[in-house]
């Protein structure tokens, strides 16, 4: 092979790895380093509780600078915690929802009976709960 082979292949890697090196070269937020404004914060959770959770992303990225996997992630995050009632609203939840003292009295004798699966499938089925609130309540009992 001739010299000018080899020096047009020295060349192009050069401007292959000036082109990666600039590409590369984005400015990253690191999402460790990242403070989220309140405001910017309720914006999301109010956009991923309505469903509209890639508007939530573009919020919070064009409030951060985030890139769009941390982003997705966080405003999971805030979204799951938004979603995630309070064990007093759990416990409102269920009286509105019909497991009266009768039902707490069935529940009570499943999981003294070593039932709790048991019980916590008929407060599934009562009150239409998440597997992890139903399990919570029954544990409360």
């Amino acid at each position: 092979m001739s010299i000018w082979f080899w020096i047009a292949v020295v060349i192009a890697a050069a401007l292959a790895a000036l082109l990666v090196s600039r590409l590369g070269a984005r400015s990253r937020v690191d999402p460790t380093q990242v403070s989220i404004d309140a405001a910017v914060a309720a914006e999301v959770k109010r956009l991923y509780a309505g469903g509209d959770k890639p508007q939530a992303v573009n919020t919070l990225r064009a409030a951060t600078g985030l890139g769009l996997a941390d982003a997705v992630r966080i405003a999971d995050k805030l979204g799951a915690a938004e979603k995630r009632p309070t064990a007093p609203a759990i416990a409102a939840g269920v009286e509105q929802a019909g497991i009266g003292p009768d039902h707490r009295d069935e529940l009570r004798s499943l999981v003294a009976a070593g039932r709790s699966v048991e019980a916590i499938g008929l407060v599934r089925q009562l009150t239409g709960m998440p597997l992890e609130d139903a399990r919570d309540f029954v544990d409360r009992l």
